[in-house]
């Protein structure tokens, strides 16, 4: 019995790993923006604690956005959306490394060589019918018929 889920799951997981792992600096690069993004609002806002401004900004960063905190000045509301997009991207980079991983895992647990010979002989069965069917109707693709051959019929 083939445990094909099994090890497409096992593979996916092994790849996704290795690509967060690959791309960890941009993540760590992001999550220090993001970082560095709530202690200026901290600042700004003059609120009480960090842990709220750090709350606040990956809430926005994550664009669930609970609507608990909110920035009132315009500096804090410009540094939220700066926290939205920087989120965004830092998504993007794991949805992108999660997909890569589906599609890497996904061919390599997918594509054996039953597959493969399968798709040839598929593909071979249905280029001999294309042709035999030319053939039975009597299409030749060699024979040119010109202006003078036309007019003498």
């Amino acid at each position: 019995m083939d445990f094909l889920p099994i090890r497409f799951t096992l593979k996916f997981v092994e790849l996704f790993v290795t690509g967060l792992f690959m791309v960890s600096p941009v993540l760590v690069f992001l999550a220090g923006i993001l970082f560095l993004i709530a202690k200026i609002t901290c600042n700004i806002e003059k609120w009480q604690s960090y842990s709220k401004s750090l709350y606040f900004t990956f809430i926005t960063a994550l664009t669930v956005g609970y609507g608990k905190t909110v920035p009132g000045s315009k500096w804090g509301k410009l540094l939220s959306v700066l926290s939205a997009f920087v989120g965004v991207v830092l998504t993007g980079v794991i949805v992108s490394v999660a997909l890569n991983s589906v599609m890497i895992s996904w061919q390599a647990t997918h594509d054996t060589p039953m597959e493969t010979s399968i798709e040839s002989e598929l593909q071979s069965v249905e280029s001999t019918a294309f042709h035999s069917e030319d053939k039975l109707t009597g299409a030749d693709d060699t024979t040119e018929v010109t202006g003078a051959d036309s007019l003498s019929n």
